[in-house]
């Protein structure tokens, strides 16, 4: 049976997530994943660390590990840590350990300066399927960031609210292909039927992401008035928009 390392072990591999030596990083994270909740404390303390590095990793860690005694240390560097790296880190961990303490907290930082925080504060809300964040969120569709808006319509679409519909049929004029995908995406989870005609035309516009989620879309509201532009789409160059549209079409009885 083997035995728990040490604390000096951990910390030595901890002290490694700083090293140059990108492989040596990787090694000790990977390692430390691996001994788990034993790292516990020490990936805590190194949340405080001078090295930004050690920071990040850590809350990558602790997000990993999942233990909700990482959730109050986890807060503060959302909101508190000076490099954004950090914080972004800190709001992914945050989602993944599903705790109902980061959620007002989460919400604060989608206000947040750095893109990357406001991205990944959106998308920890939706893991945690929050409903009390449909409201900031739908502000976050006219962000300046499209990755920003692209997450913020991913983050609704898992929330399920159905209020969000509405903007989210007006957010389909998005600009940015990724941002319309990620919206065509929140429609179809949502089962929003209203969005049918404007996702048939998203799929014969350009834009391969949008194209590819508008297919997956429609074929989760089961509109037949679908059917010809999937059938269009079945038969394209693109060897994932051909997928798409297919399973689409398997789903609408075609």
């Amino acid at each position: 049976m083997s035995q728990t390392p040490d604390t000096d072990h951990i910390i030595q591999l901890i002290n490694n997530l700083d090293d140059v030596n990108s492989d040596k990083r990787e090694a000790a994270a990977v390692e430390i994943l691996e001994i788990g909740e034993p790292a516990l404390d020490s990936l805590i303390a190194a949340l405080n660390a001078p090295s930004w590095r050690v920071r990040y990793y850590a809350a990558w860690a602790l997000g990993q590990i999942g233990h909700a005694r990482a959730v109050e240390p986890l807060i503060h560097a959302l909101l508190h840590d000076e490099n954004t790296t950090v914080q972004d880190w800190a709001a992914s961990a945050l989602g993944e350990i599903g705790d109902v303490r980061a959620v007002e907290p989460l919400i604060a930082a989608l206000q947040n300066p750095a893109s990357g925080v406001r991205r990944n504060s959106a998308l920890a809300l939706g893991y945690m399927r929050e409903a009390r964040a449909v409201d900031p969120l739908l502000l976050l569709l006219k962000d300046s960031d499209p990755l920003v808006r692209s997450s913020a319509a991913s983050a609704l679409g898992r929330i399920g609210e159905p209020r969000a519909i509405e903007a989210l049929l007006a957010a389909l004029a998005d600009e940015d292909d990724w941002a319309r995908g990620s919206v065509a995406s929140a429609l179809g989870a949502l089962g929003a039927t209203r969005a049918a005609e404007a996702l048939i035309k998203l799929l014969d516009q350009d834009g391969q992401w949008s194209r590819y989620n508008a297919a997956w879309a429609l074929g989760q509201l089961g509109d037949k008035r679908a059917v010809a532009a999937l059938i269009r789409a079945s038969e394209a160059k693109d060897a994932f928009l051909k997928r798409r549209a297919t399973e689409a079409l398997a789903r609408l009885g075609y």
